[in-house]
């Protein structure tokens, strides 16, 4: 059997959690040797017959036998780059955490829980730093090669690193909190912050230093900036230069009118919506940009298949809407959720041709907050 054939079997062990230290010794050589492209070889391989969710139950245990190899193989990253710019986040985010530890040894958790509130609420501002993997840095990857797909997992271990930290301060806020469930979720959000930590500087950057290339970097730097940045200062912005099309040549014309480059665009950021086209091969081909987007997106998703622009929960749904419409079973799918005290209408609308052909499906996100209020008529204006 070859490397991988041995490391699949060892995976396979402990999963079904049959190791020991004989299991171990059979496989050490191999286990010592393993590299980053490696492992998204193995877990592409398991995540095509086994579902994400189990696979996360034996993930860490699989990161703590295998980071004795993979520490060794971090890769030095370009100063002032994206990567770099994640790197010194993650350094700021281990000075907090190391902050917090130290006073939570100190200190009677229950008497302290309002000085923790503002430490551990602090920590939510890293959340930009998840959002740019799963914007930018992700969909270059996808793009790389099928097995790059798996970096899906690390998109479900965010959701639950921000729900861990959301359950903490949730019981900070609480009247007389139970100290030992705050322990334990405190502890939780540890575990789960660290082990992201060490996933990205000893897997996910080691992978992308390999498969992006300079340019591409450059691109994802400069979305960045539409993200901000955790704990660190901002760095200094730079375009990258892009081919256009001749704008001042371009023309948009139908039976209901004529629009120039710039007065399509205009009009398509102008709307007060979120607006995402998929077309009909389950890709994103266009995204509005209005000044005041409800949920980030970047550049680096087009062609991303649409599957992979949802976390790990919400993929069933999304296919069962896309697939309703291939099918020409529903024309539409509409969902209203709260979300940063706003009220936010989600609606799916199939694009069809003139021969009832699925052409695609677009995604509409408008803030109805003030609108479900409203009644009677108004009529005149009032601005003042």
């Amino acid at each position: 059997m070859g490397k991988l054939e041995n490391l699949a079997s060892y995976i396979e062990a402990v999963a079904n959690n049959d190791t020991d230290i004989a299991t171990y010794r059979k496989f050490e050589q191999d286990i010592l040797e393993v590299n980053a492209d490696e492992l998204f070889d193995l877990f592409y391989s398991r995540l095509s017959h086994e579902n994400q969710r189990d696979v996360l139950v034996y993930l860490d245990k699989l990161m703590h036998v295998f980071y004795q190899s993979l520490k060794h193989k971090q890769v030095t990253l370009t100063k002032d780059s994206f990567l770099d710019h994640l790197h010194q986040e993650n350094n700021q985010l281990s000075i907090k955490l190391e902050n917090i530890k130290t006073k939570l040894k100190n200190n009677n958790l229950i008497q302290e829980k309002e000085n923790l509130h503002i430490l551990f609420d602090e920590l939510s501002q890293f959340n930009v730093h998840y959002l740019k993997k799963e914007n930018i840095l992700f969909p270059y990857l996808e793009k790389k090669h099928e097995k790059f797909h798996g970096v899906s997992i690390m998109w479900t271990l965010h959701d639950q690193t921000r729900q861990s930290l959301n359950h903490v301060l949730s019981l900070l806020l609480e009247k007389d909190p139970n100290e030992a469930q705050l322990k334990k979720a405190i502890g939780q959000y540890f575990f789960n912050a660290y082990g992201l930590i060490q996933k990205e500087e000893a897997i996910l950057f080691v992978v992308a230093q390999a498969q992006c290339s300079i340019n591409e970097f450059a691109h994802m730097r400069e979305q960045s900036f539409e993200y901000g940045f955790a704990f660190i200062d901002t760095p200094l912005y730079y375009k990258v230069d892009e081919l256009h099309t001749n704008k001042d040549q371009w023309l948009y014309s139908t039976k209901t009118g004529k629009l120039t480059y710039d007065q399509l665009t205009l009009f398509l950021d102008t709307l007060p919506m979120d607006c995402t086209i998929v077309d009909e091969n389950d890709k994103v081909i266009y995204f509005n940009n209005p000044t005041n987007r409800f949920f980030p997106r970047s550049p680096a998703i087009i062609g991303r298949e649409v599957v992979n622009c949802h976390p790990a929960d919400s993929v069933s749904t999304v296919v069962e809407i896309v697939d309703s419409f291939k099918q020409n079973k529903r024309d539409s799918a509409t969902f209203w959720i709260d979300f940063k005290g706003r009220k936010l209408l989600i609606q799916y609308f199939p694009m069809r041709d003139e021969n009832n052909q699925y052409k695609g499906v677009i995604e509409v996100t408008q803030d109805i907050s003030e609108t479900i209020h409203i009644k009677g008529q108004k009529r005149l204006l009032d601005w003042d």
